[in-house]
Parts: structure tokens; sequence; C-alpha cells
């Protein structure tokens, strides 16, 4: 597989710096396993738990495992298969002061697992990988907050960088590295033969789950719904299914880190009694563009939306991740009004970003940022972003920037 240099990098060089553990979660497929060989020690020890032999041995004696590379650092991928693997570790790990005994992967939320017993508080640091940025798949840096805050804007970009048909195809591509490059037909089948995998060899780890196929349905609707407040109701009614159950494979998803849940924007409602309206629902977040434009299938209008917001989305949240800095949320009032993404840090500055999937802007395409600085403006420092699919950058009031999509990977 191709080496990327992934933003996370950052995160985990100072994880390993103050962590006995550190464990690297994300979707099966993001490229966990590559990213961690290409920063371990080089003599470093690797096992990998989806080989069978392997686990028989160590779901047998975990400690006489571990002791084989007792004064070695150890890589373990796919560590949530063997659950009482992290009793011994922590034992382990305090024998010895030294940072970075243990590294892990897992494609699955550990802690959220109820055979997970063990924490690990304060012995493990986590660093979240998602699938590929465009910024990392070009090999950029990408400087799209700290431009906003800058004001640095100086490119010059042509159609050829940015337009409708270019971030299409960006975001169908997604980010699954093993897909990137692959003809439609092709990435087809790839995404076909996971999602089976999952539903078949990845779903029964996690207990009672007795009916696959309600993955691959659950999974459908959340494609259809990603970018949307989450209504278990109305996907319970569409896959006519019961909604305690749809809850069960919901969990399930966001264990596996298919789906996110997106929190709504709070800010000071004491102070501003026209944010008590807003909405209470948070939103589903589909965790790939690739994946949900193979989900969704056709190219009408609402679905190519779907698929260029989540691509935003999928670009944004690993922003966020790293240094922990941001925060993500997304806003929406009792009147429909909405803005797609904010971005908050402890400074008080807020980036709102609406998404406008065209290659021009309207005035009206501000209204709902206006509002809402109206709102939240004494009380932070705000930017309203238009996030288009045009290539040039429109200054359109104070604060006010249609942007185009192009500066979220330059």
């Amino acid at each position: 597989m191709t080496s990327f240099l992934r933003l996370a990098q950052s995160d985990y060089r100072l994880a390993e710096r103050i962590f006995k553990a550190v464990a690297v979660t994300g979707v099966r497929g993001c490229g966990k396993s590559t990213f961690v060989r290409g920063l371990l020690p080089a003599d470093a020890a690797v096992v990998s738990l989806e080989c069978e032999a392997v686990r028989r041995e160590l779901d047998a004696s975990p400690c006489g495992f571990l002791e084989q590379y007792r004064g070695r650092c150890l890589a373990i991928d796919e560590v949530q298969r063997i659950p009482k693997l992290f009793d011994a570790m922590k034992a382990f790990a305090d024998e010895s002061p030294e940072t970075r005994q243990y590294v892990l992967t897992a494609s699955g939320n550990f802690r959220s697992m109820p055979s997970v017993r063990e924490s690990m508080a304060g012995r493990l640091g986590e660093v979240r990988l998602r699938t590929l940025t465009e910024a990392e798949i070009q090999g950029r840096n990408s400087c799209f907050v700290d431009r906003i805050l800058t004001g640095n804007f100086d490119e010059s970009l042509m159609s050829s960088d940015c337009s409708l048909e270019v971030i299409l195809q960006k975001a169908y591509q997604g980010g699954f590295p093993e897909a990137l490059g692959l003809e439609k037909t092709q990435r087809s089948q790839w995404f076909e033969v996971y999602v089976n995998n999952l539903a078949l060899y990845e779903l029964p780890q996690l207990g009672e789950y007795r009916k696959p196929q309600y993955l691959r349905l659950l999974l459908e609707q959340s494609a259809a719904r990603s970018g949307r407040p989450l209504n278990v109701s109305a996907m319970s009614a569409a896959m006519q299914v019961n909604r305690p159950t749809v809850m069960q494979y919901l969990n399930a998803l966001e264990t596996f880190f298919l789906v996110d849940i997106i929190p709504v924007w709070r800010g000071p409602i004491w102070k501003k009694p026209a944010l008590k309206r807003a909405a209470r629902t948070s939103k589903l977040m589909l965790c790939d563009s690739g994946l949900a434009a193979w989900l969704l299938g056709g190219d009408d209008r609402e679905r190519l939306e779907t698929v260029i917001q989540t691509w935003i989305y999928q670009q944004l949240v690993t922003m966020a991740d790293i240094g922990k800095r941001w925060k993500l949320s997304y806003w929406r009032d009792a009147w429909g009004r909405q803005i797609d993404f904010v971005l908050e840090n402890r400074e008080g500055d807020l980036i709102c970003l609406v998404v406008r999937p065209e290659e021009s802007v309207l005035d009206a395409d501000f209204a709902d940022l206006r509002h809402f600085r109206e709102q939240v403006g004494k009380d932070f420092r705000v930017w309203s972003i238009v996030l288009y699919a045009g290539h040039e950058v429109k200054c359109c009031g104070e604060g006010e920037i249609a942007l185009p999509m192009a500066y979220l990977w330059l």
C-alpha cells in the first residue's frame, strides 16, 4: 500500500512521548497498520491478531505472550480481537517507566465494547486516524483554518483547479487508500467486498447481532441521511425494523467508526434567548464520501449534495482531530436556518461554514450565517464562510467570505 504523510502524525509523536501505550484507532481500511509501521523504531516487534495462530497463543496466555517481548516496543495490530489483553498490558506497563512500550491499532472503538473492562487510564493515549483527506492524498499540510484566521488567500485559482466536476471527482473517489485510483467498476467491487466482510466477519465479534443484512441496510440509510439530523424513527420505518434494533445496529456502526454523530452547537444560551430555539438533535455523518457515493448510487441532485457534504466533513473532522484545538459541531434552529459546520476553539473563535455545491454564490447563501452572527457576534469572533465549487475568493461583507473548496487542501 502507498504510504501517505498523515496529518495525525504529530499527535502520534506527542502521544508516544507521554504514554506507555499508544492506540491508533479508525475505520477498517483507513491505513492504520501502514501508518504505525512507518513510525515504529527499527527494533520494534510487530504482531497481527488477524492471524488465527497468534490469536490462539495470545488468548491462551496473554502474560506469557507479552513476556516474550519485554523490553522491546511491541506493536499489536487489531488489538480489539483479544479484549483480555488490556489487563495484561496494564500489569506489564506498570512495571516500567518507559513510554511507548506498546503501539496498538484497532478497527473498533474498544472503549465501547462490553468485553473490554480495562481502560488503561493514564497509561494509554489514543490517536484517531480517518480515511485520507485530499491534502494527505496530495502530500500537503492543510492550512485551511489558519488561512481563514489570517485572511491568506493569495493563490490564483482557475476553473481547472476548482469546479463542480473537480470536487465531485474527488468526493466520489473518497479516502480509503486501497480504493484510490480504481475506476468506477473496480471501486464498486471493492466496496461490495468491504461491506460484506464487515457484516459477516466483523459484526459477530461485537456480540448478539443475528441479522448481518441489517448492517448493510442501515449503512444505506446512513448514507442517504449523511449531513442531516439523526432520525432513528425514519430509519426504522424505511428499513421496516423496530427502533431498538436500529439503535443496536447504529451502535455497531459507531463502534466500527463507520458513522459519526455530530453535536449541535449550543453556545451561551443564557445570553441569547433566540438560540434556545436551536435544534437538539445531533447530525449523522458517514465516515467517507466514496463509501457514501457507492451506497447511494445514481447521480441526482440530492445525492450529489449528500456526497459533497460528506466529503467536506471528511476534510474538516481530520483538521479538528489534530491537537484537539477545535471542536466540530453544527447549528440549526426551529425555523430551518442552518450552519452546516461550526468549528470552535477555546479562544472564542467560531468558523461557521455553509456548503454550496455550485460554481456560483448568491447573497442569499449568507442569510443563515448573518442571522447566526447577529446572535453570537458579541461573545465570539465569527468567520462566516460559504464553501462553494467555484475558483474565486469573494469577500461579501465583514467576516463574510465565499471560499473555493480547493482551499480545503491548499
